[in-house]
């Protein structure tokens, strides 16, 4: 009964996924005249996405799945002493928030590899 179970729930989140992703894929048609406004908007959001979209879109580039499983799995075995990783981020959130990305940004820029350090000083 629990693996049918887990075939039902599995088949429900793919289809889900594969609908929402369908959805938006006809939802709006591609209006862009060049191939370089269509890559700006397919790669970046046209610059226009809201708070909680790219939130998630971060949330998912940097945790990993070895690592959401890992961690637990590590932390039961051998104790609480790589919780400290977690207070690094922390840390250095005002920083990155309030300096690297209002720079970043009024660059225009979708990498740090992007530009020079002449570029931002000059």
């Amino acid at each position: 009964m629990v693996a049918a179970l887990e075939y039902v729930v599995f088949g429900i989140v793919v289809a889900g996924n594969l609908s929402l992703g369908l959805y938006f894929s006809f939802r709006k048609a591609p209006t862009c005249k060049d191939a370089g406004s269509m890559e700006a908007d397919v790669f970046l959001g046209g610059r226009a996405l809201k708070v909680l979209p790219l939130a998630a879109s971060s949330v998912a580039s940097l945790v990993s799945s070895t690592g959401l499983v890992g961690f637990p799995a590590h932390y039961y075995a051998y104790g609480m002493h790589m919780a400290w990783t977690c207070v690094t981020p922390v840390l250095f959130l005002p920083l990155a928030t309030n300096v690297i990305v209002p720079v970043i940004y009024k660059l225009g820029i979708t990498s740090i590899f992007q530009v020079s350090v002449q570029d931002i000083f000059m």
